[in-house]
């Protein structure tokens, strides 16, 4: 019977007639080896109800059963019901295991549970099975995406036995909480463990050399990847091409991609992204074409890039086009797509077409908000793009730094001092540091509106080390009066 599970899982009507036998002969009764062959074969196929009555047909389940049903729920992202039947094996002092354990800290970190999974990382502490390196590296990244640094650390630490994926666990909660340095320490005593590092170890390395923005430091791993012989591995090579791209060495970032032997579409999304990133517009086209006449396919993401680069150099006519590809291709038009298709339209003057498709979304972020209302702002309609911000308030959403400039300068435009002041409180009341740019924007607002006396104080008040721009901002506020 277990060879018949095992070879016909894949259907339910075939699950079903093998447990029906199985249930003639009173096997799935007295079989718990056999019951989680069922448990199993039923998870699988999301049919969680049935996999439940086999479960609950044993007073006495073994904690292989109990884990089936447990690791059963958890893929099916029945989060709350995972916790549930951890509970109650808990409660009922069955045997928890690294893997009971494993399950439910997957269910918490589902479920955002910070509570419910230091409760379980308790227990498996208590019940001293917290060294099993696979729970370990479990509890060290459920810690590190709760930015709880210290006790990923303290678990780290505590491991008898650490495999590459507890180092690589570790490193990269150190270059979520960008302390870089730690990060690189760790990789030292790694290698002096003599655990060598895997493809996922340099991403991580590489994501720190980023964070840092030190391309020597980068430029020493891209060595330690060719040292280790990863000079053909996809994820790592593509890491180094954004690293660059994003250090503003496009040359290299260049070389890595054109010596890549294999490329996947996140190797060309990089490659593209980074080109713009750099204000080689043309140049992010010529890879489409490259990789549209290859046979390559696109995605969402290659297309927010193209449209971010028609929108750097007020490309409207390629936008359109891209715009059309969207639909041909058959992309879904998400969040981030048609906040790229605003800001495009926006910023090349279409505002019926922004708008158009603004006034489509059934969901809209700030960033959405904030491009439709810049390009209001920006093409002259700043009454617009008041009233525009008054019902993205209605709707709740919160302001950020690049809203609150662009409502500046429509104040400016119109004149508007009342609305001026209630903008530069808005900026005080949410914290946001004054610096040359909203601090510019606030002097011309109150120049524009007969107020130099507050455009100087704004002068004054702010940041000590003062630009040309800002300089030049003051002259001509003088210059209006």
């Amino acid at each position: 019977m277990s060879s018949l599970l095992q070879q016909f899982s894949e259907t339910l009507i075939w699950v079903k007639s093998i447990h029906a036998h199985i249930i003639i002969t009173n096997a799935v009764y007295t079989d718990q080896f056999l019951a989680t062959k069922l448990v199993k074969a039923y998870s699988q196929l999301g049919h969680l109800s049935y996999a439940r009555h086999v479960l609950d047909h044993f007073p006495h389940p073994k904690t292989v059963l109990c884990n089936a049903m447990v690791n059963g729920y958890v893929q099916n992202e029945r989060y709350k019901e995972t916790l549930d039947l951890f509970c109650l094996m808990d409660s009922f002092e069955l045997d928890v295991d690294s893997y009971t354990c494993n399950f439910a800290l997957k269910a918490c970190s589902g479920m955002g549970d910070y509570e419910a999974g230091r409760e379980i990382i308790r227990i498996a502490f208590d019940r001293r099975i917290s060294d099993d390196r696979f729970l370990g590296s479990s509890m060290i990244s459920f810690l590190v995406k709760f930015d709880d640094i210290d006790e990923a650390r303290r678990v780290f630490d505590g491991l008898l036995e650490k495999d590459v994926v507890c180092w690589n666990s570790m490193i990269g909660g150190y270059t979520k909480a960008c302390q870089y340095d730690k990060a690189f320490g760790l990789l030292q005593s790694m290698c002096k463990c003599r655990i060598r590092p895997s493809p996922v170890t340099l991403v991580r390395m590489i994501q720190a050399c980023v964070g840092m923005k030190n391309i020597e430091f980068g430029k020493c791993v891209h060595g330690c990847v060719l040292g280790l012989g990863m000079g053909d591995d996809v994820l790592v090579l593509t890491s180094l091409v954004d690293m660059y791209s994003k250090m503003g060495d496009i040359e290299s970032a260049r070389s890595v991609f054109e010596g890549m032997s294999m490329k996947n579409l996140v190797s060309w999304n990089a490659m593209i992204s980074g080109c713009i990133q750099n204000g080689s517009v043309h140049e992010s086209f010529d890879l489409f074409r490259r990789l549209v006449l290859s046979g390559g396919v696109f995605d969402s993401g290659t297309i927010v890039s193209l449209l971010q680069g028609c929108a750097q150099i007020a490309d409207l006519e390629s936008g359109k086009i891209l715009h059309c590809c969207i639909f041909r291709r058959g992309l879904e038009l998400n969040l981030i797509l048609c906040t790229a298709i605003v800001d495009l339209y926006s910023k090349c003057g279409a505002l019926k077409h922004a708008k158009f498709v603004f006034d489509r979304m059934k969901n809209k972020n700030v960033i959405t908000w904030t491009a439709m209302l810049v390009g209001l702002a920006q093409n002259g309609y700043a009454e617009d793009a008041l009233k525009l911000f008054s019902q993205m308030q209605e709707e709740g959403v919160s302001a950020n730094l690049v809203t609150l400039v662009s409502l500046m300068h429509s104040c400016a435009h119109l004149g508007s001092l009342k609305k001026g002041r209630s903008v530069h409180g808005q900026l005080i009341r949410k914290r946001f540091a004054f610096d040359a740019v909203n601090m510019t924007a606030l002097i011309d607002m109150y120049a524009k509106c007969g107020k130099i006396s507050s455009a100087k104080r704004v002068f004054n008040n702010g940041i000590i080390s003062k630009d040309v721009i800002l300089w030049n901002s003051m002259i001509t506020g003088y210059g209006i009066h």
